[in-house]
């Protein structure tokens, strides 16, 4: 629930509630409360954290910021008692008030067992308050304030309810700009700016403002949106999330059919859509082996979309559970639209127990499944990996994905595509014709079966550098090409087994990313004594 809920809870008698926050609102959380709880019920609010080492009474003043000039002059307990004689303190005193604890399951001694004691002590001292509160009769409540990386024990979440300070809505947003830039938004479109600030807390945004903002710098609109993208783009970083407003990335080769779902998707995402009650898409699975061009089909996704991506760190999200997976969703989905990647998303549930799952990949997938079957904002996932069958079959399941496609070595017209797209970086000759001759493809195009798209770009890179360092014209032709390719030791050669593998599963349970090759440079159809077969579709 939202911390907007807090007097509900309040007056329904609840005498124990938890509030998550981020470090940076912790005084604009306290400040909430104060303003929204404590002053209209006439009652003082204390606070107590391990800084301290005592319960301090606290205030706002005029400007709704935290007056601590009180402080240390309205200690209610002395300053070395620990945690458990400020609640016998708390329990024997008739003052009457709201009491915030600030993160207390952080507390604790070095030794792991003592730890556990501690744990196990605190726990049951928070319910046996709660039960004790709620049947006082004085006006006692008491608020955990945590950080929203840590989550409360099981045991107290199915007692405590748990509230969270929400990100800022768009009009949210765009009522705090009116009120910070009151000169700027009243001769232009805010649009823009609310877009960049879009999945930041006010405390953020008005971090970014101030850095922004400079006494020795003329602002203008301009400025101040690509200063404000900037910090939000540091801000998402150091939360192991990399957001790109407008990725742009050059056109890849083949893959037809996944760009026609993504064309399709588009629509799907229209106003006019919305209106036919066609439902938003959820996203699609890229499968296959690496360097086969999965990740640079994610970001042309959301080029064609029109949507920034953020890239999600799957390392993150295993270190930090679905807590921090929750804390990562509600980010993206105040960015909407967007893309939302995870790369490998295997890697989530390769540590799995020989029993199925272990208890961390257990949570992330029950808060990975329920988000993709609630949401309802234009969140286009798409997460690529190599193995489907480590995945989890209730991820895989009809529903929760739109489409699995099974991204594979390209054929002999996409390493066509793809070779032409990379030597016209290098070769001029090549934007505007076709250099090689039909036999000259032919002969290369025989030479790079099972070649990476990778592999492909490498091949070419590396002749272009040769030519380069030889001081030669920049004249990438056959002998160049071929070359390079035998020089090179493809993925497939190097490990064919697991290849192979990778590759049998997936085509079972994906479909196709790439259309049949019915080009001439299609290999021959050939019976099972090598006699070639006249191909029926030409």
């Amino acid at each position: 629930m939202e911390l907007s809920y807090l007097n509900v809870l309040i007056d329904s008698g609840v005498p124990v509630i938890n509030v998550t926050a981020s470090t940076r609102e912790r005084l604009s959380v306290l400040s909430s409360i104060i303003r929204s709880s404590a002053y209209p019920k006439n009652v003082p609010i204390y606070l107590w954290n391990s800084g301290w080492g005592c319960m301090e009474q606290v205030n706002c003043n005029s400007a709704s910021e935290i007056d601590f000039s009180a402080i240390h002059s309205s200690c209610l307990c002395k300053y070395d008692q620990d945690i458990f004689d400020v609640f016998e303190f708390l329990m024997d005193s008739e003052r009457e008030g709201i009491f915030i604890f600030e993160n207390l399951f952080s507390l604790g001694n070095t030794a792991p067992e003592e730890d556990k004691l501690f744990s196990h002590k605190l726990i049951s001292k928070i319910i046996n308050i709660y039960y004790e509160l709620e049947n006082n009769s004085f006006f006692k409540k008491l608020i955990i304030l945590t950080t929203d990386n840590v989550e409360i024990p099981s045991t107290l979440a199915s007692l405590i309810p748990t509230l969270y300070n929400p990100l800022p809505s768009e009009n949210d947003i765009a009522d705090y700009l009116k009120k910070e830039l009151p000169c700027l938004t009243q001769k232009t479109n805010i649009s823009s700016l609310v877009n960049a600030a879009s999945g930041l807390t006010i405390e953020e945004i008005r971090l970014g403002l101030k850095i922004a903002i400079r006494p020795e710098l003329t602002t203008n609109i301009h400025d101040l949106l690509k200063q404000l993208l900037a910090y939000k783009i540091y801000r998402f970083r150091s939360l192991n999330l990399n957001f790109v407003s407008k990725p742009s990335v050059p056109d890849f080769g083949g893959l037809d059919l996944f760009k026609k779902f993504i064309l399709q998707a588009k629509l799907d995402f229209s106003t006019e859509a919305r209106k036919s009650n066609i439902p938003l898409p959820k996203g699609c699975l890229l499968v296959g082996p690496p360097g086969t061009g999965k990740t640079l089909a994610a970001n042309v996704c959301a080029s064609i979309l029109g949507f920034p991506l953020v890239s999600v760190d799957t390392a993150a999200v295993v270190s930090g559970g679905a807590t921090y997976l929750k804390r990562t969703l509600k980010r993206v989905e105040a960015c909407a639209p967007v893309v939302l990647y995870f790369d490998e998303l295997d890697k989530l549930f390769s540590n799995s127990s020989t029993g199925g799952e272990d208890a961390n990949s257990a949570q992330i997938l029950g808060t990975l499944l329920t988000w993709l079957q609630d949401k309802k904002t234009a969140v286009f996932v798409v997460a690529t990996l190599n193995r489907i069958d480590v995945l989890p079959p209730e991820l895989t399941r009809m529903g929760r994905f739109d489409e699995i496609f099974y991204v594979g070595f390209p054929q002999a017209y996409e390493r066509k595509e793809i070779l032409m797209m990379h030597l016209a970086r290098f070769d001029k000759r090549y934007k505007d014709s076709d250099v090689l001759t039909q036999k000259e493809w032919r002969i290369i195009l025989n030479n790079t079966v099972n070649c990476t798209g990778a592999e492909l770009a490498r091949m070419v890179e590396k002749a272009a550098r040769k030519l380069f360092h030889q001081g030669l014209k920049m004249n990438i032709g056959l002998n160049e090409l071929l070359e390079q390719r035998d020089s090179m030791v493809p993925l497939y050669v190097r490990d064919t087994d697991r290849i192979l593998a990778i590759t049998n599963r997936a085509k079972y349970f994906a479909q196709p990313a790439s259309s049949e090759d019915t080009s001439v440079f299609a290999p021959a159809i050939t019976s099972f004594w090598g006699d070639a077969i006249q191909n029926k579709k030409n």
